[in-house]
């Protein structure tokens, strides 16, 4: 077997249809990737995508180009084009493949109700389309009216598949054929030869007989957009067709039979382009509303879903600005244009998409990415239809478009009778003998709790209004809005997303209840009353609202829930709040804070930017200035940082953007949340701000001077790497610190008592060496110190002075310790050359089977004997205290090292002194220990 053929044959056996349809659902490219035809085929990468290429074009496989690109068998792709209607070619993207295949089988529901304004605005057209489908008896002719871009093609997709449906017939027995007649127009000939065919001859280049649409669609739909285009006679051939089942192909004398039913679609008035003759035998006529005829909920829908097809696209989550949905739905695009609204997010999501990969950050469309035209709508937003505005303003915070959707069916896990999870927990808490306060307490928390699974249910649905309209009537969800811009207006508050939500639900369940609930003990009330008396006022007109709406007796306890439904639920009606920017070392360090400060105040208006230890300071200084830039509403923006040069960067940010910005230093999160507290509540000048934050730091900080930084190079003996640590860390500070950082060199043993005396003096920030003195400070192992990541942290520690556990990165693939003592000597040694010495160094710590497994310790004795040898030939002696004791204790390993150490001296000329040898049986017994 050839290994295309076997290759094929792999693929087929893998690619079992209903997984694939599966793994599409999920959000998966279905099929093989080239790299598995390369690992189990032994060929390399590029044959194995060459071949999986050359097969796709030969039609044996179809392409799905999006990450990973996969390939699937043609025949599975048959039998998708065949049960879901998907146009047959060789090369999809998954997101075309999710836009056809939905969570529920589509021979399982009427395929209407996917169109977007199926209930609303389309309802009249759906009716006019499903009696023309079922008319029999093979259905009446269609033409379908509007604008550019209101959705005729897919609307006639929807005709069809309901005609398969209605039928009950496969794709293969009701076909649907598209032709758009404008792609011809210029050639009426070439136009009516693609329609009806030709016979060979017919007219020069004609080598052959050809089928035409009409023939493919016999027994099936033939759509005809543009239909205008067609020319006088070919509309003739046409009613001929629609009248008597027959035409004729051109320069063909035989009648031909075809049962079709003609979709036609155009964006002209029929009366001025089409024949009467031709229109006479059209009897239905459905007219589709643009854009701006449609209502306000069905726009936001409509946003909303090409919002989620790129991110179906990109695989990721898309967050929006309340104003860009709010522009976006008001805007008259031209014509009322569906299409222009999709380019525009197509283009919105692309800039958001470029930031994301530039700044590391959530995918963010912003109100500032909008074109000026669509931006100055919001400007008369006040004058605008209340009913539309009214729906918009439900909409209060930043929209996250999740690129999977949900099935729709309310999971168990979201209750939407509140009140029963309530009255159960009351009842249990009075009987364990509960106070007032608890109750109360534990009922904000029930609420609480309710309103989190209503968000997370509803946060991850594709349509929300049409779920909740399931499960709520129209009727009830309406008063609810009404109940939502009263509240609005008494308060001036607005309320988060989801609130629309959860009341509804909640309104709902107690109609149904109507009659059935206890006056129950309403103690609680009062502490309510007492804690949130606002709320509490507007709940008690909502609650007389409700019952001459609905005409029952609501009980007093539903003042309490809803006032409690109220506070919890809202988010400040003034979107132009002071800035707020948490900057941080540490990879999540700032997310985490502002995280927790957020969901504390139910707010999102803390930001963060993380500044990882292996990151500059001007990659994280870019971030910040591009989210500054996104968040700035014109009151300025507060930084709130921990250390170091971050410390500048509101002074920076100023000059380059002219954002007025304030710095909050030493940043925990009780000092954000103090920050915030102002910010949401009860000031929104930055100066106010700023002036209350820093009396209070400067009340409560301390004024000590701070001492100098030091640094401890420390090896066994003090006299040996501990100098080339000492060297290299001098060097390396110089480059970037303009005020000296001492660095003092000390031995193992006495590295303690050094770093107790320095203290006295200077801040010791960390210790470098080979071997860890165990001072409460960090430690940087020499060898890792020579890594440009691990710099880093060196000089973010120095920079402000770091505390608390960190961890060092992951080694990187680093030079044999060799290497790195010849390259460390080359630069500190004067009198040896470190190429010659180290083969010789070599050598003795063979010898002398010393295999410590602690790679610095063997790099310190390496170091150790490099400086040895350069003192010896440059004639320089030292002294090693108290040497008789220290002779007498270690008389044996004196004499197994001198041995050792005779090649050396022979290879240099040299005599290595007692003092010398004694420092080098230190640091062999040090590592010992």
């Amino acid at each position: 077997m050839r290994q295309t053929d076997m290759i094929i044959t792999y693929i087929k056996e893998k690619c079992v249809f209903g997984e694939m349809i599966e793994a599409i659902q999920n959000g998966d490219n279905p099929g093989i990737q080239a790299g598995e035809i390369q690992k189990h085929f032994g060929i390399l990468r590029n044959n194995a995508s060459s071949i999986l290429n050359s097969i796709c074009k030969d039609g044996g496989l179809v392409k799905i180009n999006s990450r990973p690109v996969t390939f699937l068998p043609h025949e599975v792709t048959c039998r998708m084009c065949e049960k879901y209607g998907i146009e047959e070619k060789n090369m999809y993207t998954l997101a075309e493949l999710q836009e056809k295949i939905s969570d529920r089988q589509m021979e399982m529901e009427d395929p209407f109700m996917r169109l977007l304004g199926c209930n609303s605005s389309l309802l009249y057209q759906i009716r006019q389309a499903k009696a023309a489908i079922v008319y029999p008896p093979r259905g009446l002719h269609t033409l379908l009216l509007g604008e550019s871009g209101v959705g005729k093609t897919t609307f006639a997709q929807a005709m069809h598949a309901y005609g398969l449906l209605a039928n009950n017939k496969n794709i293969s027995e009701y076909p649907f054929i598209t032709f758009n007649c404008a792609d011809y127009f210029n050639n009426p000939q070439l136009l009516l030869s693609q329609l009806f065919g030709h016979a060979k001859n017919a007219f020069t280049g004609a080598e052959a007989d050809k089928k035409g649409l009409v023939e493919q669609a016999d027994g099936g739909i033939l759509f005809l957009d543009e239909v205008h285009r067609l020319p006088p006679d070919g509309q003739e051939m046409l009613f001929y067709l629609m009248d008597k089942g027959e035409y004729n192909r051109l320069g063909d004398g035989n009648k031909r039979k075809s049962n079709i039913l003609i979709i036609a679609a155009t964006t002209e008035n029929p009366s001025d382009v089409l024949l009467n003759t031709f229109m006479r035998r059209v009897p239905v006529n459905i007219i589709l509303p643009n854009y701006k005829e449609k209502p306000i909920a069905e726009k936001v829908e409509i946003i909303e879903q090409f919002f989620r097809f790129e991110a179906m696209n990109l695989q990721k989550t898309i967050n929006i600005a309340p104003e860009v949905l709010r522009a976006l739905a008001l805007y008259e695009f031209k014509g009322g244009n569906i299409g222009q609204l999709r380019s525009e997010v197509k283009l919105l999501c692309a800039n958001a998409f470029l930031q994301h990969l530039q700044n590391n950050q959530a995918i963010y469309v912003g109100y500032q990415m909008l074109d000026k035209d669509i931006r100055d709508i919001l400007f008369n937003y006040v004058k605008m239809d209340k009913t539309a505005t009214r729906y918009l303003d439900m909409f209060s915070e930043d929209i996250a478009i999740q690129p999977q959707e949900n099935t729709g069916i309310m999971s168990d896990e979201v209750e939407n009778d509140v009140y029963d999870i309530i009255l159960d927990k009351l009842k249990k808490l009075k009987q364990q003998g509960g106070n007032v306060e608890n109750i109360t307490d534990v009922l904000k928390n029930e609420i609480d709790a309710y309103l989190s699974s209503v968000n997370k249910y509803f946060s991850n649905l594709h349509s929300k209004i049409i779920n909740l309209h399931k499960l709520v009537p129209k009727e009830v969800i309406d008063t609810t809005m009404q109940f939502i811009e009263y509240a609005r207006e008494e308060l001036k508050v607005n309320f988060n997303n989801y609130f629309l939500f959860g009341l509804s639900m909640h309104i709902q369940a107690l109609i149904k209840r109507a009659g059935r609930i206890s006056a129950g003990d309403d103690k609680h009330l009062f502490k309510i009353k007492t804690e949130h008396p606002d709320e509490f006022k507007v709940a008690e007109k909502m609650v007389e609202m409700l019952s001459d709406k609905f005409g029952m007796i609501v009980p007093e306890n539903e003042k309490g829930f809803i006032a409690l439904l109220l506070y919890h639920s809202r988010v400040e009606a003034d979107s132009k709040k002071i800035g707020m920017i948490i900057i941080c070392h540490g990879d999540s360090t700032a997310s985490s804070m502002a995280g927790a400060c957020n969901a504390l105040l139910n707010t999102d208006l803390v930001k963060a930017v993380d500044m990882p230890l292996n990151q500059s300071i001007d990659e994280t200084y870019g971030k910040l200035k591009a989210m500054a830039l996104t968040i700035n509403k014109g009151k300025g923006i507060i930084l709130l940082v921990d250390m170091g040069s971050l410390l500048f960067f509101d002074k920076r940010l100023t000059a380059d953007t002219g954002i007025k910005t304030k710095l909050v230093k030493s940043v925990s999160t009780p000092a954000v949340l103090d920050v915030l507290r102002h910010v949401l509540y009860d000031m929104d000048d930055i100066d106010e701000v700023y002036a209350q934050k820093n009396n209070q730091q400067e009340e409560t900080a301390a004024t000590v001077k701070r001492k100098p930084l030091a640094v401890l190079a420390v090896c066994a003996t003090g006299q040996g790497s501990s100098m080339i640590i000492k060297n290299m860390l001098d060097e390396l500070l110089e480059k970037y610190y303009t005020d000296s950082i001492k660095v003092i060199a000390t031995d193992y043993v006495n590295a303690r008592e050094v770093f107790e005396q320095s203290g006295e003096y200077s801040y010791v920030a960390a210790v470098v060496g080979n071997i860890d003195p165990q001072l409460p400070v960090p430690f940087f192992p020499i060898d890792q110190l020579l890594q440009e990541q691990t710099q880093q942290i060196f000089f973010h520690l120095l920079d402000g002075n770091m505390e608390g556990p960190f961890s060092l990165p992951e080694p990187l693939q680093m030079p044999t310790l060799y290497e790195t003592a010849k390259g460390l000597l080359e630069k500190y040694v004067k009198f040896v050359n470190p190429r010659h010495a180290i083969f010789q160094i070599r050598n003795f710590v063979e010898a002398i089977n010393y295999s410590d497994k602690n790679k610095s310790m063997v790099l310190d004795l390496v170091l150790h004997m490099g400086c040895v040898l350069d003192r010896c030939v440059g004639g320089i002696s030292i002294q090693f205290d108290e040497l008789e004791d220290f002779y007498s204790v270690n008389k044996d390993l004196f004499k197994s090292i001198h041995k050792a150490l005779e090649p050396l001296e022979k290879e240099y000329d040299i005599k290595i002194s007692e003092d010398e040898t004694a420092y080098i049986i230190k640091i062999i017994t040090t590592h010992m220990r």
